[in-house]
């Protein structure tokens, strides 16, 4: 079986390899032009072998990062994903995180390999390591972002309604809605961070000119909290409207001061199924070791002295 297996991934690996590295026939005008160019630096032989290893490594890793990323139909889900985990999201960001997609994939494949062929055990499961450890280190920078991604959108979610009150009153005491958001942000660096930024960063472009439903629009793409997109959704709506926006503030404010208390009621009854497990396996065995171990132990010398001659 692995007489078969061995070349089948040779020539896989072999052929991916080749298929994004493969940058067409004009690399060799591209490198008499460069090497004939006024700009060209000729070095030492040493110095221009290395830098040379290093250039090929870095423009193999960036020719598949490109290949792959004209091939992918997921761009957009791409960029979405670097934004609402609070990286930047432009084409460079996203060849960056299609080069750590590829590197991580390399590193699982030497380690799959080396497992399958160094390591002991049945073959179905080599197989299984082999087959499943490049889609693994393919999909973990995903996992990683995505895990980030919400991770910030539950501290936003969680800081959102103070930011509310705290923005209801800046409304209420005159302040136009631009100015509350930076008067907010300024208050919120310490005790919210991520949502300051995020109001820090809508300010910002409302002051360099961007509309302002645009400017709100641009922070639900950057993003995954469901009540903060249905915050900017009420703004939005209320800015059309011309309705009262200290009032709905208020109102929303309120709601997702008893969603959170609703959110803590929900986790807190479930603590105690969470619990159960590690109740059953580890705290009530150490306890009736503990309870009917004196006992066990006299009952074993009442015994034993009792059948003694």
């Amino acid at each position: 079986m692995e007489i078969i297996i061995i070349p089948i991934t040779i020539l896989s690996i072999g052929y991916i390899i080749f298929m994004f590295l493969d940058e067409g026939g004009d690399s060799n005008v591209q490198r008499r032009l460069t090497e004939y160019s006024s700009g060209y630096d000729k070095r030492g032989n040493d110095d221009t072998e290395e830098q040379d290893s290093k250039d090929f490594l870095a423009n193999s890793m960036g020719n598949i990062a490109k290949n792959i990323a004209e091939k992918s139909k997921n761009l957009v889900m791409q960029k979405q994903l670097l934004a609402e985990a609070g990286l930047s999201s432009d084409d460079d960001a996203v060849l960056k995180h299609i080069q750590k997609k590829v590197t991580f994939t390399i590193g699982m494949t030497l380690m799959a390999l080396i497992m399958f062929f160094a390591g002991s055990g049945p073959a179905m499961i080599k197989i299984m390591l082999l087959l499943m450890g490049p889609l693994f280190g393919f999909k973990l920078p995903d996992i990683m972002l995505k895990s980030k991604s919400k991770h910030r959108a539950d501290e936003v979610t969680y800081s959102l309604p103070d930011a509310l009150d705290l923005l209801t009153v800046c409304v209420e005491a005159g302040l136009g809605l631009d100015s509350a958001i930076s008067r907010v942000a300024q208050e919120q660096k310490n005790s919210a961070p991520i949502l300051a930024y995020e109001f820090q960063r809508v300010s910002k472009d409302i002051l360099a000119g961007i509309p302002r439903s645009d400017a709100f629009r641009n922070l639900l793409k950057r993003n995954a909290s469901i009540e903060l997109r249905s915050f900017v959704g009420l703004l939005i709506q209320s800015d059309k409207l011309g309705t009262s926006i200290s009032q709905s503030l208020r109102v929303y404010s309120d709601a997702l001061r008893i969603k959170r208390r609703q959110k803590a009621e929900e986790l807190a009854s479930k603590a105690g199924v969470k619990m159960s497990l590690p109740l059953v396996l580890f705290i009530l065995p150490a306890t009736f070791i503990v309870i009917l171990a004196p006992a066990g132990i006299s009952m074993y010398t009442l015994f034993t002295s009792a059948g003694a001659p």
